[in-house]
């Protein structure tokens, strides 16, 4: 099934792969069928397609601001292109062209919203600016595709195979992810993943997961670490 594997998987398929390159993680019970496979394109098109159609709206919207659109409708629209605009990451194409469209966009937006503001609300002014900061930070961390299926509203990650998914990354992408992951996940992460290291048989594989466990730690040195088993939910 390998070969069958998409260039560019979303989501769903991305999920799929994990699970076949990494079994060591998780474990005999997660095989994959032809069947999974052809679901998982399925759901990432569909995606793909709703994604499409999102931008065209918003593009529709953009050609309508003017002068006299209220700061509410300039931001309103400037919050779902940025929806847009991270959505885009995960999908199941090379998106390249789309992103940098929306970054135009993006800048049409944020210039008509700051004159608006800057005329009329000084303090929401400052705030814009603020945001637009930390814009840059969540853009770099949506370079890794984990990252942007684990802030996804439906995510493809199982509760249960949310460890497994996370020792499957590279160092980079797991550091990243633990930054936008909440406390419940570390403290989930941090109950389950001596399990996992006590199933590994293979020196290379059980040496990178300690790696990870010492670097959950290190980003959280209050988490609470134990062994005991957590209820799947």
């Amino acid at each position: 099934m390998k070969n069958t594997f998409s260039k560019w998987p979303g989501a769903w398929e991305r999920h799929l792969i994990r699970r076949h390159s990494h079994p060591h993680y998780f474990g005999s019970g997660t095989k994959t069928t032809e069947q999974d496979l052809i679901e998982a394109k399925a759901r990432d098109q569909q995606e793909l397609a709703q994604f499409h159609s999102s931008l065209q709206t918003i593009v529709d919207r953009t050609t309508e601001l003017n002068e006299e659109s209220s700061a509410n409708t300039i931001m309103a629209l400037k919050k779902d292109l940025e929806i847009c605009h991270d959505t885009a990451f995960g999908l199941a194409a090379d998106l390249s062209d789309q992103k940098a469209a929306i970054a135009a966009l993006n800048d049409v937006i944020t210039t008509a919203m700051r004159r608006t503001l800057r005329d009329k609300d000084e303090p929401n002014h400052l705030r814009l600016i603020q945001n637009e900061s930390k814009r840059i930070s969540q853009l770099s961390r949506l370079q890794y595709p984990i990252v942007c299926d684990l802030l996804r509203s439906i995510s493809p990650i199982p509760k249960g195979e949310l460890t497994a998914a996370l020792l499957s990354e590279s160092e980079a992408a797991y550091i990243t992810a633990l930054e936008v992951m909440s406390r419940n996940d570390k403290e989930y992460l941090a109950k389950r993943i001596d399990t996992i290291i006590d199933s590994l048989n293979f020196e290379k594989y059980i040496s990178k997961a300690i790696r990870k466990r010492d670097l959950l730690r290190k980003n959280l040195p209050d988490l609470p670490i134990n062994n005991e088993e957590p209820a799947m939910s």
